[in-house]
């Protein structure tokens, strides 16, 4: 150890506490949206959340007694987004949510839908048996200067909105698809402004894409034990720590206090309408702007949310006996409906290891008894699964997932025609119809164990 002098130690303790000082200032007067408060923030909450996954059981708090009253159609209002080449969806959207026991209350005063066109007469309303508020010209009339009056997202709701009025409906769904992605863009702001101003006073308002589906009983527990008068921001957290922003078709939550702090900043939402003409994800634009104000996205609860199918969600190991709240994706003909009947009876929160029970062709337990099956329960691949060539056959694959070295693997699937076994530290139930010559497998085992970890108490 050197030999500093006392009179030198005292000086360098100075001068690093000076400098701790300035840089603590230089901090705290960045913007909150600064790309280091950023990083720091984002950097922060992966290590706490890594540590409190490692050391605790994360879901332990929602075992414990309600903290907050919660009524779900009248304590949170609802903001559904459609368009004209999607609003086919939302009559069985509305249908299989009210096969849960009511989640949305009554229109206009539980729930809102958001569209990017303006009905022509009173029948075209009433084909979807709800109002459809025009998301895209409340922007164009009300939030958007001459300067911009022109932009080229306009000139294609002007087109679309033409091609209705003058009655072309395969032109019209056309252009509604082909547009759609760039339009739903403006709808994000204009639409929460919108349901915070009629649906005021809210403990909660959540944005739900036209083929969402909500768990009841999974999504009471979350809010029943969060305080809606602190800025929450939750969802299913992608993107990087510039953008992190809680993906839409997932479900978005903001608290209603989340709600005051952003539209008490006019100029922060101004500023907001004038990106939504070129920003290409309106989830993003939520994320970005609520981070002017200080909001960012809370990850401690994002495990809760799902951005899949029953059939295609990813079951992993560190959520097996966590509450699902959410579906996206229920986009075939019947799809939504057939969830919400299958999901009537579900009193208490839904577990993600519970799905293959409701939605399973067969039984979990079956693959102990038959470890290999028509089908694909790996799914897409990608940087995190794993492929071995020049496998002889299932049995091999089987072993190469059970044998794997650290136990990661969960599930896998042996593609006979390339010799090919994947796996994956995940599994899904798979499609029904699948390519010829894969069979698939779950490590049984493996997930047999992570079962029994479920609390008998949800």
């Amino acid at each position: 150890m050197l030999n500093v002098p006392r009179r030198l130690r005292r000086r360098l303790v100075l001068v690093a506490v000076l400098v701790a000082l300035a840089l603590s200032v230089w901090y705290i007067a960045l913007p909150p949206d600064s790309a280091v408060r950023l990083a720091v923030g984002f950097n922060s909450a992966r290590l706490f959340n890594h540590v409190r996954g490692a050391v605790t059981n994360r879901d332990g708090w929602l075992w414990k007694p309600a903290r907050h009253r919660l009524e779900l159609r009248s304590d949170v209002g609802f903001l559904i987004k459609t368009g004209y080449g999607t609003r086919h969806r939302v009559p069985q959207q509305l249908e299989a949510l009210a096969r849960s026991g009511g989640v949305l209350g009554d229109e206009g005063r539980g729930f809102l839908v958001v569209g990017d066109w303006t009905t022509v007469n009173e029948t075209d309303g009433m084909l979807l048996g709800v109002e459809v508020h025009d998301a895209i010209k409340m922007v164009m009339e009300t939030k958007i200067d001459k300067e911009h009056a022109e932009h080229q997202r306009f000139g294609k709701y002007r087109s679309l909105q033409g091609t209705v009025a003058a009655g072309d409906e395969e032109r019209a769904r056309h252009l509604g698809q082909t547009y759609g992605w760039e339009l739903d863009a403006l709808k994000f702001i204009m639409g929460m402004e919108f349901a915070y101003r009629r649906m005021p006073l809210k403990k909660w308002y959540i944005i739900l894409d036209d083929d969402t589906y909500l768990v009841k009983p999974s999504l009471e527990l979350l809010l029943s034990h969060l305080d809606p008068t602190e800025a929450h921001y939750v969802g299913n957290a992608v993107g990087d720590y510039k953008g992190r922003f809680a993906h839409g078709g997932s479900a978005v939550l903001l608290s209603g206090e989340a709600m005051r702090v952003l539209f008490s900043r006019p100029d922060v939402v101004a500023s907001a309408y004038a990106e939504s003409l070129d920003e290409t994800w309106g989830d993003r634009l939520v994320a970005t702007t609520l981070q002017k104000v200080g909001i960012r996205i809370d990850e401690r609860y994002c495990h809760h949310f799902n951005g899949e199918a029953p059939e295609m969600t990813r079951i992993r190991e560190d959520r097996v006996c966590s509450p699902i709240v959410s579906f996206h994706g229920l986009r075939k003909p019947g799809a939504m409906v057939a969830v919400g009947r299958a999901l009537a009876g579900v009193t208490k929160p839904l577990l993600w290891g519970q799905l293959w029970e409701l939605f399973g062709r067969q039984p979990m337990e079956a693959y102990g008894k038959t470890p290999s099956r028509p089908g694909d329960h790996v799914g897409p691949r990608d940087e995190q699964t794993r492929t071995w060539k020049g496998v002889g056959g299932d049995d091999e694959c089987r072993e190469r997932c059970e044998g794997s070295g650290g136990g990661w693997c969960l599930a896998w699937a042996y593609d006979a025609g390339a010799g090919a076994c994947h796996g994956s530290p995940w599994m899904i139930i798979g499609e029904e119809k699948t390519r010829d010559g894969v069979v698939s497998g779950i490590n049984w085992k493996k997930a047999e164990r992570l079962m029994q970890r479920c609390p008998l108490t949800w």
